[in-house]
């Protein structure tokens, strides 16, 4: 024991170790590797220390019980037991220590068991599932692949159902999402690269990309991000999401959050770079652009004409969640005389004895709407929905019996709360409800003026964002005519191919691939 003590103090501190990748070898004595293992496990219940022999030569079984898989350690044990009451065959050489280790290696293949000689890499073998072998006067310790795959199976996606497309989602297993992106893009062209975040957590994290289509700077980009994160516990996407922005306080997401492996799939084919993380079934696409959040998986498995369709209404719905409250309390305050007279005389005929200022009532029911559809979400599925509906319906009509709101202004609100679901991604969905608060009060106090000066703030913030260093708005502003066809309308697929002919035929030899390349099955506009 003192050996170990004068040894370890002489060490950098565990901590630091393990986060700089440091390598602390074995010690000489199995003793004093056991008791730094039992250090760095102190007052873990959890972690399982049973002794083995091999030959005549001493050791231990180490694993954390509680995420080993039981059926793969039970199997490793009985291959130990096989070993300890098989004959010692005659040693040549008295001083070979090594040959109770070349019996376990001879016993477990490769593919079974690696050598490892870092306590650090020993201990977060631990930390993962894996059980590691330490066995006396041997130069390494084995680790044995026993992690248990317990947790939820492949179902369909929730926050992203589709009428016509596949019907499977990722999982919080990080080995499974990166099997379902191998399992449509075979090819070896998809690069995988694997690290770790988070100095407590040790989260898993997966960076995915297409080599020759990716850009390698961008690919870089994220990689050097990735490397200057500094936390202690990575335990949702959001995480790294809020490290890898451009614009740290913009309330625009900068990076694209799916749970669809065909979406994923679509982006990477288009040269995108995917980052997988452990624990969530949601993955990030990088660099994403303004106009994939207004497009859906299903429009690419639909018809041409129904997709392009689809997507006009969703801007139309766009328009309405940003601007309807704000234009009709514009219009009814100070704007008056734009409306004709009849419509003007019932709209005063609902407001009579009202007690508050229309700007006040929109406030109010926009914010009565948002708790609503907040304890909805929070409420147990089988009355989260019903309560919702119910809720709303005897709010509103009892806010209007008593003489409190307008129902005109009823209409309005839940028309704009409507249309906040057409569209498709949840998180610029939470961007389109906030931005409309600040629009109402715009238009309650200046008029038709105050709204267009907020809109003129979005835009000129929309010009100036950036994802991963690529302009927001591509391929809007910058403008690039290859990508228009899958942001104003829907080209068939067989159009989609022939005009990539045609570019390809009278490109330049020195414009790089991004500039033909096609939008793929639920993808977005071309980066």
């Amino acid at each position: 024991m003192a050996t170990w003590t004068k040894r370890k103090s002489a060490l950098p501190s565990q901590e630091h170790d393990r986060n700089n990748k440091e390598r602390v070898p074995l010690f000489d004595r199995i003793e004093e590797t056991l008791d730094y293992v039992k250090e760095t496990f102190s007052d873990c219940d959890d972690l399982t220390i049973r002794p083995v022999t091999i030959g005549k030569a001493p050791g231990y079984l180490l694993y954390m019980n509680v995420i080993v898989n039981d059926s793969l350690l039970n199997g490793i044990e009985e291959r130990l037991s096989e070993l300890r009451h098989s004959p010692d065959p005659e040693r040549t050489d008295e001083s070979a220590t090594a040959q109770p280790f070349d019996r376990l290696q001879a016993a477990f293949p490769l593919s079974q068991a690696t050598e490892e000689d870092d306590l650090n890499q020993v201990i977060d073998a631990i930390l993962y599932g894996m059980t590691v072998l330490l066995l006396d006067g041997a130069p390494h310790a084995l680790r044995f692949q026993t992690v248990s795959s317990d947790g939820r199976g492949v179902d369909e996606p929730v926050t992203e159902q589709v009428v016509r497309g596949p019907r499977e989602g990722f999982v919080e297993q990080l080995n499974t999402n990166v099997m379902l992106i191998r399992r449509r893009i075979r090819s070896p062209d998809l690069k995988a690269r694997f690290q770790v975040l988070g100095s407590m957590t040790r989260t898993g994290v997966a960076v995915l990309y297409v080599q020759g289509i990716a850009d390698d700077a961008i690919v870089h980009e994220i990689h050097d991000r990735l490397r200057k994160i500094e936390l202690e516990s990575v335990l949702e996407s959001n995480y790294i999401e809020q490290c890898l922005q451009d614009a740290k306080w913009s309330p625009f997401p900068q990076l694209y959050t799916s749970e669809r492996p065909d979406r994923i799939c679509a982006g990477l084919l288009e040269g995108k770079v995917a980052i997988v993380t452990e624990g969530t079934p949601f993955v990030l696409l990088a660099p994403a652009l303004f106009v994939e959040f207004l497009h859906s998986n299903e429009d690419y498995y639909d018809g041409s004409l129904p997709s392009t369709f689809i997507r006009w209404v969703r801007t139309l719905g766009l328009l309405i969640s940003c601007f309807l409250p704000a234009f009709y309390v514009a219009i009814t305050t100070i704007h008056q005389d734009l409306l004709q007279t009849p419509l003007l005389i019932r709209i005063s005929g609902f407001r009579e004895d009202l007690p508050y200022p229309i700007l006040i009532e929109a406030l109010f029911m926009q914010l009565i709407f948002e708790l609503v559809r907040e304890a909805g979400l929070r409420m147990p599925k089988a009355i989260g929905n019903a309560v919702t509906i119910v809720g709303t319906l005897v709010i509103g009509q009892a806010a209007v019996q008593a003489g409190l709101v307008g129902a005109l202004m009823v209409i309005v609100v839940a028309v704009t709360a409507l249309t906040t679901f057409v569209l498709p991604n949840y998180a610029f969905m939470q961007v389109v409800r906030i931005i409309s608060f600040p629009m109402l009060l715009l238009g309650g106090m200046f008029g038709f003026m105050g709204i267009i000066v907020g809109l003129m703030f979005v835009l000129a913030h929309l010009c100036s964002l950036r994802s991963v260093g690529v302009p927001y708005l591509t391929p809007l502003s910058p403008a690039r005519r290859t990508g228009w066809a899958d942001v104003f309308w829907q080209s068939p697929w067989w159009a989609k191919q022939t005009s990539k002919l045609k570019s390809d035929s009278e490109q330049p030899a020195s414009a790089g691939p991004s500039d033909t390349r096609q939008p793929q099955p639920g993808g977005g506009g071309s980066s």
